[in-house]
């Protein structure tokens, strides 16, 4: 019996997300990733033995801020890399406040059983 002739092609299938799908799905990741990390500082500030390392760099220059309410994307995506994409964000709080940082999408793929997955990750940097 003979091996069929498949290309890598017919392993799996990917859809093109386009740009308005895409930037409502890193909205999304950006928004709980923040919300994350406010309650992180949050909880250091109440129970400071939690304190690790990376949890010590202040994010926001505001003060005191407890919840997003809002998360918008200013100008266009900078793609840096394949997979890493850089975006100035714009974060309000809920007590009307405002603050801009560097959002880092990072990317990857991975073909499980044939079926390829789309993987996303965010990491911030303070706008110095």
């Amino acid at each position: 019996m003979e091996a069929p002739d498949i290309s890598e092609n017919d392993l799996f299938t990917e859809e093109e997300a386009s740009f308005a799908t895409l930037e409502d799905a890193y909205v999304v990741l950006v928004s709980e990733k923040l919300q994350d990390y406010l309650d992180r500082q949050i909880l250091i500030k109440q129970h400071p033995e939690f304190v690790a390392q990376d949890d010590t760099l202040a994010l926001f220059t505001q003060k005191e801020v407890k919840e997003i309410r809002q998360i918008k994307f200013i100008g266009q995506p900078e793609v840096l890399f394949d997979s890493i994409t850089r975006i100035l964000t714009q974060v309000h709080f809920g007590d009307s406040q405002i603050d801009t940082i560097i959002s880092n999408i990072t990317t990857s793929s991975t073909v499980i059983e044939g079926v390829k997955f789309k993987t996303s990750k965010a990491t911030f940097e303070k706008i110095k």
